[in-house]
């Protein structure tokens, strides 16, 4: 699984990246993580991807040249037109977009590649739009750009890839997986006992059968 993630801070993606599942998965070979900064693909002398809107208003809008430069650039527009490619998604971070969930991270699982343009100030101009299949949005709140969005997309699908995890069964075991319940069932760990708060005595028992029952009347 290749993610390309356009971004004028490209050191975000690849600090968080560089840790834990992430790290393991790239070195396993099963995705490959490339953050794009189109600042670098701008026309403007002093470097800017940003402007002020027609028709007034508060704040700046992101420029559509230097994103539609990148995405050329990477092959996947060209003459104004987005090029279709097999097994791909061009992806926009918005928060009028689509809510994403574990359901949306097993249909995106089953792609060979994700690109993820992230957003800040106060948006996009509105012909980005255009080149892009789908607006994702990771929930009702204001972030400052579409970074922290992306990164957790990201995890969440490559936690379903293929030697990703390190036990594979972990991936459909957890909440919100093929599951019809969302609720995860209690875990405990040693010490028996913390200040008085026993682990319950059934999951000390040995008994896998009675076990398993009482796991699944815990999650109703």
């Amino acid at each position: 699984m290749k993610f390309d993630i356009l971004t004028i801070f490209p050191d975000i993606i690849y600090s968080y990246s560089g840790e834990s599942i992430l790290k393991r998965a790239q070195k396993a070979g099963v995705v490959e993580i490339q953050a794009h900064n189109f600042r670098e693909n701008t026309e403007d002398k002093h470097r800017r991807v940003d402007d002020t809107p027609y028709g007034g208003g508060a704040g700046m809008v992101l420029q559509v040249q230097p994103i539609y430069s990148c995405l050329e650039k990477m092959g996947l527009v060209k003459d104004g037109k987005k090029i279709k490619q097999p097994k791909t998604k061009i992806l926009i971070m918005d928060p009028a977009g689509k809510k994403f969930d574990q359901r949306m991270a097993e249909k995106f699982s089953k792609l060979d590649r994700i690109v993820f343009v992230c957003g800040r100030y106060e948006g996009f101009d509105e012909r980005i739009y255009k080149f892009v299949d789908e607006k994702i949005s990771v929930g009702d709140y204001v972030l400052s750009g579409g970074e922290l969005p992306t990164l957790t997309i990201i995890e969440a699908v490559t936690r379903l890839l293929p030697g990703a995890l390190g036990n594979d069964a972990s991936a459909v075991e957890e909440t919100f997986g093929d599951k019809e319940n969302k609720k995860e069932y209690p875990q405990y760990t040693r010490p028996e006992n913390f200040r008085g708060q026993k682990v319950p005595q059934i999951l000390l028992s040995g008994d896998h059968k009675k076990i398993a029952e009482w796991r699944a009347q815990k999650t109703k």
